[in-house]
């Protein structure tokens, strides 16, 4: 079978039960220790035993785990800990995994909030370097907070025909620190380009007069005399077509609605810095 792009891959989402526990922590303004694996099970959907080898380990730390079978994704909470002591537990943990061969493509170690004011952006963050990056299975990766300064307010551009996202996007990304532009149309997307000149355009693929496709072609062509600018699709259209077609136009990002909000100022902020 022909191994799918990494690009197309879409990390698996937040899971009610481990939702719960991410506003629990958030609203407590506790500490969280925060661990991803991809791994292999062995039959054991619950981890008992790797939770009984978490219990033999000084020092003590209670540890709620999060299992998602169709990904292969291990998420692991630890109570009141730093992330120096996550990244400790987490070697203990790969060392583990590895002696029973369970270990799949790596490990990602956050802490909440010392990596950052959201478990769920953190998460995100986490789950992506674990999916879109061909990591080792030897390898801790380490989610750090953020301390990007921007030189000036990044200019975004969202095209989209639906009044009420237009209204809700603009406020809440306003509110990030960025100077928002808006257009119902791609015709009027292009006026907006030339205009404003934006770091990153946010378009629907599906838009009166001018479609999202011939936007990103347009945008594409300017790019060989102009400044670059990313551009992000935030679409209905939800087929893997539709998807593959954007990353061949030289698209950076592919989300499809309904979305998570906490996920796409995420995804913004790491196109922005990158």
């Amino acid at each position: 079978m022909e191994k799918k792009d990494r690009r197309y891959m879409r990390p698996p989402g937040i899971p009610e039960k481990l939702a719960y526990f991410i506003r629990y922590y958030e609203a407590s303004d506790l500490s969280c220790g925060m661990i991803a694996i991809r791994c292999r099970h062995s039959g054991d959907l619950e981890w008992k035993e790797l939770q009984q080898f978490l219990a033999t380990k000084e020092p003590k730390q209670a540890a709620e785990l999060f299992y998602e079978q169709s990904s292969g994704r291990l998420v692991i909470l630890l109570d009141d800990v730093s992330l120096a002591q996550t990244h400790y537990t987490a070697l203990a943990i790969k060392e583990y995994l590895q002696s029973n061969e369970q270990l799949a493509e790596g490990i990602c170690v956050a802490s909440y909030p010392e990596s950052g004011d959201s478990m769920e952006a953190i998460l995100w963050e986490m789950t992506e370097r674990l999916y879109q990056t061909a990591a080792m299975p030897s390898a801790i990766q380490v989610v750090k907070g953020h301390d990007h300064k921007w030189e000036r307010r990044p200019r975004l551009l969202l095209v989209e025909n639906d009044p009420v996202i237009q209204q809700i996007l603009s406020v809440r990304l306003a509110r990030h620190g960025y100077e928002i532009h808006l257009a119902e149309n791609g015709m009027e997307g292009k006026e907006k380009v030339e205009q404003v000149q934006p770091d990153l355009v946010i378009t629907e693929l599906t838009l009166p007069v001018m479609n999202g496709y011939q936007l990103i072609d347009w945008l594409q062509q300017q790019h060989e005399t102009t400044e670059r600018c990313k551009i992000m699709v935030l679409t209905d259209r939800r087929l893997e077509e539709d998807m593959s077609q954007c990353f061949r136009r030289g698209v950076a990002d592919f989300l499809t609605k309904p979305f998570s909000p906490v996920e796409l100022d995420w995804r913004i902020r790491r196109l922005l810095v990158s």
